[in-house]
């Protein structure tokens, strides 16, 4: 029973990553009704640091939905989605890092 509830808990926030960094990559600004303090690592909003954003964001529901199917599907699959899931994760960090680097530094 619990194991069926921290999946779909998984998909949810899985999904609901993968349509945001959707919408970030797609769009050229965060939506109006975010306030500032949701915006915290981002000093300078441009587009490339929304399209950087939106990549993380897609990359972090990518490597949740991954890890939310292991336990349906057989362990040599499972194995390849926990590894897929890892990257996913790094990947996305990295892409959440780079996008900060670039609204915070210095252009002349």
């Amino acid at each position: 029973m619990v194991m069926y509830l921290l999946m779909a808990v998984a998909y949810v926030l899985g999904g609901a990553l993968v349509g945001a960094g959707i919408y970030l990559s797609r769009q050229g600004d965060f939506p109006s009704w975010w306030e500032r303090w949701m915006l915290w690592p981002s000093v300078e909003v441009t587009p490339r640091v929304v399209h950087s954003q939106g990549w993380a964001c897609l990359a972090l529901g990518a490597s949740v939905l991954a890890l939310g199917f292991t336990p349906v599907v057989p362990e040599v699959v499972g194995g390849a989605l926990v590894l897929a899931a890892i990257v996913g994760y790094l990947v996305g960090v990295g892409l959440f890092g780079f996008s900060a680097y670039l609204s915070r530094r210095q252009t002349n």
